[in-house]
Parts: structure tokens; C-alpha cells; sequence
């Protein structure tokens, strides 16, 4: 199922923009009228602290909404990462070549949740076993998708971009117990040797994962996730 992340606040004025520097394509829909095209965002509009967005009106739209009572518009597009995004807006004026909208409250963001991310408590490992020797790395964060790990410079030679390893450990700590999460096929999706000093940075793509094993990391990611809101709502307190 995906799941979703709403922007909003300072994030939303950053993305819109960020839309107009970029001339982001959005697709414009208007369900009721059976309208479907692409526009861009052409200037945001400031009132007091109420704000509203201009869009380059594409052909047919303003004669879409003169034929029905919705004074709502439907856009999407997709960032540089390629992810979907969604919001809607109330329409607040039509002029000539431009349709005037309400801002949103939020932009939808979605979420894979094979790529959904969360950090890992600092004594979270990731250990395999290449040609006799046990590598232990530490993860930063980790998805059902795969793990991104740091790890000490000497075994930098022992990793080739898009190489597959077999049996990866999973090792997590999370309120003084631990547990262990095989992995039976890793790929070694990115290398990244700037980042801390003595360590690399690797991406791994889980490729092979038992049932069994998948449930207990889908079990452990959930946790992780409620153990750092908890905590994030303790500094917010």
C-alpha cells in the first residue's frame, strides 16, 4: 500500500518555489468536467498571511470550469527523485491565460513503502562475510527496500558497485534487547567514500528475504518509527 507524507507550512511555499524556478509540469485535473492537461506554476501571491498561486491556464480549462458548479482543481507531479505529488486548491479567480488558487493546507507526498525510511538507534549493525572476513558496518537507516550503512575505510577495496552478497545480518537495538534479521541477497547499490572520516557510506538493495524474516523487519521499521515520534514528542513537550 502506499503511504504518504503531508509538506506543509514553511515546506509547502518552498515547493511552489521551487516549481516555478524549475517550470515543474503539474497535471490539472477537473473530475466533473472530465478535464485532464498540464499547466505550470507561474507566481505565488502574498495577502497579509493568506496566500494563493497562479497557474498558466492550458487550453480548455477556463471554459472546463464555466461548465461546472466545482470550484476545486486537482494537480500532480513528480519531483527530481521521481515521487508523486499531490494536492488540491480552490479555485479563487479566472482571468485572461491565468487561473488564480487557493493555497493548500498540505502536498501529499508519496511514499513506497518499500522506500520508506527510518533512522536507526546508534547501535544498529549490518554484518556480512567476504572472503572470510566479517564486516561489521553501522546502519543509519533502513526500509523494507534495503539498509544504508557506514563503513570503515579499509574495506572500501572489497565492494563493487552492483555486486550481489549473500547472507546479511540485520542487528538492531531498541530498548536494551536485540534483534536479528536475516537477509539472504544483498546488491551493493551505491558507494559513497565523503562522508566520515575513516568510513564510507554503501546502499544495499535487499534482492532475496525470506517471509518470515520480511515480517519481523516490517515489525521492526514500525517500531523504530513509534520509538523516535515518542521521542520527538518528548523535546516538543
Amino acid at each position: 500500500m502506499p503511504q504518504y507524507e503531508n509538506i506543509e507550512g514553511h515546506k509547502l511555499i518552498a515547493h511552489f518555489q521551487a516549481m516555478i524556478k524549475d517550470k515543474t509540469f503539474l497535471q490539472v485535473n477537473l473530475p466533473e468536467a472530465d478535464y485532464d492537461n498540464l499547466t505550470v506554476v507561474t507566481e505565488i501571491v502574498e495577502n497579509g498571511k493568506q496566500f494563493s498561486f497562479c497557474i498558466d491556464s492550458p487550453k480548455g480549462l477556463q471554459q472546463a470550469i464555466g461548465k461546472t458548479e466545482s470550484p476545486q482543481l486537482f494537480f500532480e507531479f513528480n519531483s527530481d527523485d521521481r515521487v508523486t505529488h499531490r494536492f488540491r486548491s480552490t479555485i479563487l479567480s479566472v482571468s485572461e491565460g491565468s487561473v488564480t488558487c487557493e493555497f493548500p493546507q498540505y502536498i501529499q507526498r508519496h511514499q513506497q513503502r518499500d522506500n520508506f525510511r527510518v533512522k536507526t538507534p546508534y547501535q544498529s549493525q549490518a554484518i556480512l562475510h567476504i572472503d572470510n572476513t566479517e564486516i561489521q558496518m553501522e546502519i543509519d537507516n533502513v526500509s523494507l527496500g534495503g539498509v544504508y550503512c557506514y563503513c570503515k575505510t579499509r574495506y572500501r577495496q572489497l565492494f563493487e558497485e552492483k555486486a550481489k552478497l549473500p547472507d546479511m545480518e540485520l542487528a538492531f537495538t531498541l530498548r536494551e534487547e536485540c534483534f536479528r534479521i536475516p537477509i539472504q541477497r544483498v546488491q551493493v547499490n551505491r558507494v559513497e567514500t565523503k562522508h566520515r572520516p575513516k568510513q564510507f557510506g554503501i546502499a544495499f538493495e535487499f534482492i532475496r528475504i525470506g517471509r518470515e524474516a520480511r515480517r519481523h523487519l516490517v515489525q521492526q521499521i514500525y517500531e523504530l518509527q513509534r520509538e523516535f515520534l515518542q521521542n520527538r514528542l518528548k523535546i516538543m513537550e
